[in-house]
């Protein structure tokens, strides 16, 4: 029979921990106990209580306590984890996941954490191959279509992505990560037009959002609708100028319209993050190679007619011939740019350095 004293100070830890005061709760939590020794669920409440308040080796005390105690209790392992991770234990953390798994190695709860935990360290393969078997075990499972579309993304299983996001957008048709990332899939799949309709659903909600309005403009260059996808992306570089993705794509419209201000925007990406400056570049010259190569040579052509000093179709034409397995005529665009803009030789290298190790994937 628990003291009457103790029950109270346990239920008034429980509504400072709901109320948001962790702290508190903690207290009230060390009263129980005080009366109350050998009480273990408030020793875990209080580790949880100790958690939140980022007082991680109380946390990890408490719970090595409670597990010392009842050593098969596979949730306080998993929140033990999440209290080492955070406070820079990754090996421990990993070590109590394993144990976890070891005591229930069919429990989704489990195999879902071990994925989210692959997927933040970027193993995203082996965090797909959880989130699938999670949704084998519990084909209902709250959030596993989800974060497996964000996994199929990164390994280029675009209609894999799609197909998660529908069964999220079924039953929640309005959220936005699954819009988000089933307009992703669709524009790196060129639907375009399937995009902007999950992209408007967006925007119905978030008007403003310049992820959002990214993800429109990218979708609207790919429909060669670049005077709206400037608009969009002026929006972009204006809230989030310290997004390099938004500068690189707006170069990209600003280019498609003759604007002589598009090598400025492409510099301004390179400058706040290359890595993603070259893959918003390379993914567009790759993508229009793919799917028009001879239009893209041909608008090159156009482009240097008008402008002799026009690089940026240099480049362009440069690497869509890489793409073609054709080094030695794209070597002598790349040769032209290096005379032309000697200052913008480093963004070029970059480039070729992506688009030569895109051709060697495509041959394995």
């Amino acid at each position: 029979m628990i003291d009457a004293a103790a029950k109270q100070a346990f239920d008034s830890g429980m509504t400072l921990a709901r109320a948001g005061n962790p702290t508190e709760a903690a207290a009230a939590f060390t009263e129980a106990m005080n009366r109350e020794p050998r009480w273990t669920l408030a020793r875990l409440n209080r580790g949880s209580a100790y958690f939140l308040a980022k007082n991680y080796p109380a946390a990890i005390a408490d719970y090595d306590a409670v597990l010392a105690i009842e050593p098969k209790l596979v949730d306080v392992y998993l929140n033990r984890s999440a209290v080492k991770r955070a406070a820079g234990d990754e090996a421990g953390a990993d070590a109590d996941i394993a144990k976890a798994l070891e005591l229930e190695p069919e429990n989704p709860t489990v195999i879902n954490t071990r994925g989210a935990e692959r997927m933040r360290a970027g193993d995203m393969a082996g965090a797909a191959a959880d989130f699938t078997r999670v949704l084998e075990l519990s084909p209902k499972h709250p959030t596993a279509h989800l974060t497996r579309s964000a996994t199929r993304l990164h390994l280029a299983d675009f209609q894999g992505a799609i197909d998660d996001c529908d069964e999220v957008l079924k039953t929640d048709p309005k959220n936005r990560d699954g819009l988000i990332n089933r307009a992703t899939a669709r524009i790196m799949l060129q639907n375009f037009t399937a995009a902007l309709a999950d992209i408007e659903a967006l925007l119905t909600t978030e008007p403003g959002s310049y992820e959002v309005l990214y993800i429109r403009g990218v979708a609207r260059i790919g429909l060669e609708l670049y005077a709206p996808a400037l608009a969009d992306l002026n929006e972009v570089v204006k809230k989030a100028p310290h997004l390099a993705a938004g500068w690189a794509a707006r170069g990209n419209a600003k280019y498609h319209l003759s604007d002589a201000t598009a090598p400025a925007d492409y510099r301004e990406a390179f400058k706040i993050d290359k890595t993603s400056a070259t893959r918003v570049i390379l993914r567009l010259i790759r993508d229009q190679s793919r799917h028009r190569p001879n239009e893209v040579l041909a608008e090159c052509q156009k482009f240097r007619a008008k402008d002799r000093n026009d690089a940026i179709s240099l480049a362009r034409r440069g690497i869509t011939r890489l793409f073609q397995n054709r080094p030695a005529d794209a070597n002598l665009d790349f040769a032209a740019f290096r005379k032309l803009v000697p200052g913008d030789v480093a963004i070029l290298d970059m480039l070729i350095a992506a688009a030569n190790k895109a051709v060697e994937s495509q041959k394995k």
